[in-house]
């Protein structure tokens, strides 16, 4: 049967060459399975192969089950332009307010677990020099293990990140016991009480464009050991969400060191983020888990769940969790 191509709208295509594309992938899982040496497999067993070939199925599947069936309005080059230019005008608009906890002023202070502390905001560019040294100290506690040889140049990169212009703060300070009749004499007005104590974590997060989805990226959320485990970080990430949606952001999005397992169980397992689309293990499973972090998300609208979701439930099987056994697996071999 011969295909008149003229006749295919070049989204059909595009789908077309993606599936073409993933069985090609498919084919080439089932080649290399074969040909993998016992001696090879002490770096990976075979359930881990077995579940980067899911990887390729749930993305053939989604193809399958309707994407390359979707006959999507063409929009024009007017409205692409109005719609970029709408989105651009969201991130501005949102990157543009000094203090976002003055929206939700009950996650002004912290008390749980016998925890005391008190939430403040920051701008990457106006920060003092005391709490420039804190964030680097912090992220060198926090992340040299897991970020192993790598962290030297990293450590450079993220001293640049922390004084952008786009760095919005979210700081911690711990109340002392003296204090808490103070905090809790201000209840939830949107005020910053006097009390003093020392800051005892961060959230670094900015507004973005991600594939043409607005989204609140958090590049850093970092507590100090002595308070995690306390509920603070749910806490915190709870905020991020709100203000996320407050300003009309698609997803929050975060990037995470896959050998940080602590980390991944929490924002996977605890939070129900899930493995994005555009991570490298998704966009490619032949190389994508030779890479060492992967690139979370939680949507809140179709068209970010579209983007940057991928389907998470398999004939019953969770794909946020098989990764992460996965990655469990594959730690135990290093």
């Amino acid at each position: 049967m011969t295909v008149n191509w003229c006749l295919l709208r070049s989204t059909q295509i595009v789908a077309i060459s993606k599936l073409l594309l993933n069985i090609l992938k498919l084919q080439i899982l089932f080649f290399f399975r074969h040909l993998i040496s016992f001696n090879l497999m002490k770096h990976a067993s075979l359930d881990a192969l077995a579940h980067q070939e899911d990887a390729v199925l749930v993305s053939l599947a989604m193809e399958a089950e309707g994407k390359i069936g979707q006959r999507e309005k063409k929009m024009t080059r007017k409205e692409i332009l109005e719609r970029k230019k709408a989105i651009e005008n969201v991130i501005k608009s949102a990157s543009a307010v000094k203090d976002h906890l003055s929206f939700f002023p009950h996650f002004r202070h912290y008390r749980t677990n016998g925890l005391y502390a008190h939430l403040e905001a920051g701008c990457g560019n106006k920060l003092t020099l005391h709490r420039k040294r804190y964030i680097q100290n912090l992220l060198k506690l926090n992340m040299e293990a897991p970020y192993g040889p790598e962290w030297p140049a990293e450590e450079k990169i993220k001293r640049r990140e922390m004084v952008a212009k786009e760095a919005c703060y979210i700081f911690v300070y711990e109340i002392s016991s003296e204090d808490v009749d103070e905090m809790s004499r201000l209840g939830d007005r949107a005020k910053t009480c006097s009390c003093e104590g020392p800051i005892v974590g961060f959230v670094h997060y900015r507004f973005i464009l991600e594939e043409e989805v607005p989204v609140v990226y958090v590049y850093e959320l970092q507590l100090e050991p002595r308070v995690q485990g306390k509920g603070l970080g749910k806490f915190l990430m709870q905020l991020i969400e709100l203000i996320a949606c407050k300003n009309r952001m698609g997803a929050v999005v975060l990037t995470v060191q896959r050998a940080n397992l602590s980390a991944m169980d929490f924002y996977i397992g605890k939070l129900g983020y899930t493995i994005s689309a555009i991570s490298p293990s998704r966009v490619d499973p032949l190389l994508g888990l030779e890479k060492s972090y992967e690139i979370l998300c939680k949507t809140f609208d179709d068209e970010a769940q579209a983007v940057l979701e991928m389907l998470r439930v398999y004939y019953g099987r969770d794909i946020g969790r098989m990764n992460i056994e996965l990655i469990l697996n594959q730690e135990k071999f290093r």
